[in-house]
């Protein structure tokens, strides 16, 4: 059934993915990579954005100027803010440079994609709503644990995304578990500190997560800022076992060498004395949260409702 019309704008893996879903609900959805500093790439922007029925940004800025101020200085028709984790943290700096733009604050509507960053947005003075994003989590039976224990570790290219990622521990923890195999996507190994511990395979960017995840015991996310994590719950429906910083139902929450080092100790010692089965909680949760096109079905909904009658 035809919807309306969108168009998603900021970041690419996200949006990619969006435009996926939400097009084979019905919706004449377009995704425009970010322009730069592209006039006419800008343009393309500003005439789609005045066609749309509903503009719809994943990830946004929040200061005076910006071009998501000035998209709004003009448009009056709905735009949608979909808060994904370091945006939040850049926006509440602005809020303490007294750089907030108010137009974007309070005439946008604005959802987040984890329960904590609403009450960070609440700090910034932007009043926000939980709508988890779709995750392709995986429905079918899951693989069984590898024979040989594998710990997979996430580490961003880019150097800002990098700043919120813990490295110093990742880093730490090949060596502390000799016997145990570590690969860290996606970054390759000349983009890393030198030297890189013999049992740590570093991959770019990986097209087709299943291979690896069935390689994979335990996710490892260390991070001091986060949104929700689309490889935690990715490996939660697959049955792995994840270890991460921010909490998540049938995961371990852990921060620092210590902690995260313990966690991983109890799972490594589990495996070897054959008492590790499948993280069934883990899988539960992550089906009973993100399974069944329930988050699409949220998303459609609340869009659907942008709609004039």
């Amino acid at each position: 059934m035809k919807r309306g019309s969108i168009l998603l704008l900021g970041l690419p893996y996200f949006g990619r993915l969006l435009v996926r879903d939400l097009a084979g609900l019905g919706w004449d959805v377009r995704y425009i990579d970010h322009p730069g500093r592209h006039v006419t790439g800008w343009a393309k922007v500003a005439t789609a954005a005045t066609r749309a029925d509903i503009v719809y940004l994943i990830g946004s800025r929040i200061d005076r100027g910006s071009p998501q101020d000035n998209l709004l200085r003009f448009r009056r028709k709905p735009v949608v803010i979909h808060w994904v984790g370091t945006d939040v943290q850049i926006a509440v700096d602005e809020h303490r440079r007294d750089n907030v733009a108010l137009r974007i604050a309070e005439r946008a509507t604005h959802w987040c994609d984890a329960p904590w960053l609403a009450e960070e947005l609440r700090t910034a003075g932007v009043k926000s709503e939980y709508v988890p994003l779709p995750i392709p989590v995986a429905e079918q039976e899951p693989p069984p644990l590898p024979e040989r224990f594998g710990v997979l570790l996430y580490y961003p290219v880019d150097r800002m995304a990098r700043a919120v990622f813990d490295i110093d521990t990742m880093l730490r923890l090949p060596a502390a578990f000799p016997d145990v195999h570590f690969t860290l996507i996606p970054s390759p190994p000349e983009t890393l500190p030198k030297p890189l511990p013999p049992n740590l395979t570093a991959r770019p960017w990986v097209d087709d997560m299943d291979p690896l995840y069935r390689e994979t015991t335990a996710l490892v996310r260390l991070t001091t800022h986060d949104g929700q994590s689309f490889m935690a719950a990715e490996a939660l429906s697959r049955g792995r076992y994840v270890i991460w910083t921010h909490p998540m139902r049938g995961s371990i929450q852990a921060s620092g060498f210590e902690q995260v080092s313990a966690a991983l100790r109890s799972l490594v010692e589990r495996h070897r004395n054959g008492g590790l089965a499948l993280n069934a909680e883990g899988r539960r949760a992550a089906l009973e949260q993100f399974g069944g096109g329930r988050p699409l079905a949220e998303l459609d909904e609340r869009l659907r409702a942008m709609l004039p009658g």
